[in-house]
């Protein structure tokens, strides 16, 4: 019987321990969908910024091709060219 009662109080701590629990989850239920928002707009901005990047690159890249299919690539050897 000792035993039982130990096992009811154990019982009974865990209900006590959970109402608070199930305030605290609805709770951060209620903020997620605003923070899951500023999280998708930051990841998005991320992927903005990294496709911009990869944009610029790549324009600089086939602007560098170009000059030395021309022979205009390197610069310097511009400048030897001027005098000739």
């Amino acid at each position: 019987m000792i035993m039982k009662a130990t096992s009811e109080i154990d019982g009974a701590e865990p209900e006590s321990t959970t109402p608070p629990k199930t305030k605290d989850e609805s709770l951060s239920i209620e903020e997620l969908p605003l923070e899951s928002k500023l999280q998708l707009k930051l990841d998005q901005k991320l992927k903005m910024k990294l496709a911009k990047k990869v944009r610029l690159r790549r324009k600089r890249l086939v602007r560098k091709r170009q000059l030395r299919k021309k022979g205009r690539w390197p610069p310097s050897k511009m400048k030897k060219n001027k005098n000739v």
